[in-house]
């Protein structure tokens, strides 16, 4: 994006008039705020252009930036809307009840809304005249450095999940850019790191979708650090597993994940754990005689620093190098970095939710106008079985109507083609369990309840008896339709 970034360009303002709070205009919000710490945006301002921009995305009335100063005390540094002037240069009391609700997200370090507020116990937000509120912390090392504060004055059902979501996320990316902001000019080296820090920012919106973004990170916090080897672990189920390793060559990158076998692994996961639960960075001295990787790495101080997002729990293996340990201000920069990884992993899962959300939408529009069309019955429920199997993600379907007492199959959809078939479900407990189920009472006005199930270990199907499909293994889809008689 050109131009200045505290401004909003005309394609912005396009987006925001059309839908303010699109997954499009979050996308260009969060670029807009990497855009500009890239530039080099000193930290005041980087605050002001996150209050102007993030009361214009979620059209809310004031957006406030409440500092954290020390443990007891908060510093109003910037606010955009309501009462902003007299906000600015407030200090308070973090114990006192009329900051109940950025106190609450800073000692919780997670967001916080209240809707139809209590003015008794927010009384700082009632004199904003505020009748819904939302609390996002700024995180940074595992410590909250101050809170984001968004109020609405008119409707008093204002919040949801959603915006909390992203609040999170926008919160979360400032309070790493505003970290890397403070981390920058001593040096040439801090040159360095400040400008890969803010590569790191832009490799976010690189892939949404796609590990490759994962793998930027890690590799940006292996160049930062001078050392060999970065791997990321992700927790899957009840393990870990590896998910991205950044190496100074792909020959070392190839014999990493080759020895990442059941041992190697179990190493690199036993640290992840650790940090995971530690719930911050840990250090552990490593001995090539005493992991998998052997040689591949130096002998030495091994740092594994935790990540998490609403979904996604993992850490990030620093391995040494051979200029030695890390130093306290490397360690930090590796939290700064990490929570640069949980805010792209975060925006990734939002992402990919909505996108999953609408193609669901699409395919059912699309379902409901094809069978709409079908102006015959048999056709109809011939199709039905097709769209519902494949909707649902079933390799078989099928639907059969109670016909004096008995289940009656009639129509099939086996991987993709329809089938016309003629079985009858066998006396017994399945037959029983189709026709005596609750909703068989109103089957005069309802064509039917569709069941679906995956085999047991036998191979048997167990959504309306056994399967009519030919034979067993795969997964099926059943339906009981309606009977004319009561």
């Amino acid at each position: 994006m050109g131009g200045d970034p505290l401004t909003i360009s005309a394609e912005d303002a396009a987006v925001q008039r059309n839908n303010p709070r699109s997954d499009v205009a979050f996308q260009r919000l969060l670029l807009k705020f990497s855009d500009a710490a890239a530039q080099g945006t000193p930290a005041q301002d980087l605050i002001r252009l996150f209050c102007q921009a993030t009361r214009e995305f979620f059209q809310v009335d004031g957006t406030y930036f409440w500092q954290r100063v020390s443990a007891d005390e908060l510093l109003g540094a910037e606010a955009d809307g309501v009462m902003a002037e007299r906000f600015r240069g407030t200090r308070v009391n973090a114990n006192q009840n009329s900051v109940a609700i950025a106190a609450e997200a800073i000692q919780q370090q997670k967001t916080v809304y209240e809707n139809r507020l209590d003015p008794a116990r927010y009384l700082m937000a009632a004199e904003y005249r505020a009748r819904s509120i939302m609390a996002a912390p700024l995180v940074v090392s595992h410590e909250a450095m101050g809170a984001a504060v968004f109020l609405h004055c008119s409707d008093p059902d204002f919040f949801n999940p959603d915006m909390a979501a992203k609040a999170t996320i926008l919160a979360g990316q400032l309070g790493s850019l505003l970290e890397a902001s403070r981390l920058t000019q001593v040096s040439r080296e801090e040159h360095r790191r400040t400008k890969i820090l803010a590569e790191v920012a832009q490799a976010i919106h690189a892939a949404p979708q796609s590990t490759a973004v994962v793998e930027a990170v890690a590799d940006r916090l292996r160049v930062l650090l001078r050392t060999r080897l970065v791997c990321m672990m992700v927790r899957e189920g009840g393990g870990f597993s590896l998910n991205a390793v950044a190496a100074e060559s792909s020959q070392l990158a190839a014999s990493v994940r080759a020895r990442h076998d059941r041992r190697g692994l179990q190493f690199a996961a036993d640290l992840a754990s650790r940090a995971v639960a530690a719930g911050e960075p840990i250090s552990v001295a490593i001995d090539p005689a005493t992991h998998a990787l052997g040689e591949l790495v130096p002998p030495g101080m091994l740092i594994a620093a935790p990540f998490r997002t609403s979904q996604t729990q993992g850490a990030v293996l620093i391995y040494p190098r051979q200029e030695g340990i890390f130093s306290a201000e490397e360690k930090s920069l590796i939290s700064v970095v990490t929570g640069f990884a949980a805010v792209a992993i975060a925006n990734a899962e939002l992402y990919n939710t909505a996108r999953a959300r609408a193609y669901e939408l699409h395919q059912l529009l699309d379902i409901s106008a094809e069978l709409g069309s079908i102006g015959q019955l048999d056709e109809f429920l011939q199709q039905f079985a097709l769209r519902a199997a494949d909707f649902l993600g079933f390799g078989r379907g099928f639907i059969g109507l109670l016909e004096d007492g008995s289940f009656h199959v009639r129509w099939a959809a086996e991987n993709g083609q329809k089938k016309q078939v003629d079985f009858r479900l066998p006396p017994g407990p399945r037959r029983a369990a189709v026709i005596d189920r609750p909703s068989a009472r109103y089957r005069r006005r309802s064509p039917g309840n569709v069941r679906c199930a995956r085999p047991d270990r036998s191979g048997r199907h167990l959504a309306g008896g056994d399967s009519p499909g030919p034979g067993p293994g795969g997964a099926s889809c059943g339906g009981a339709g309606g009977h004319s008689q009561p």
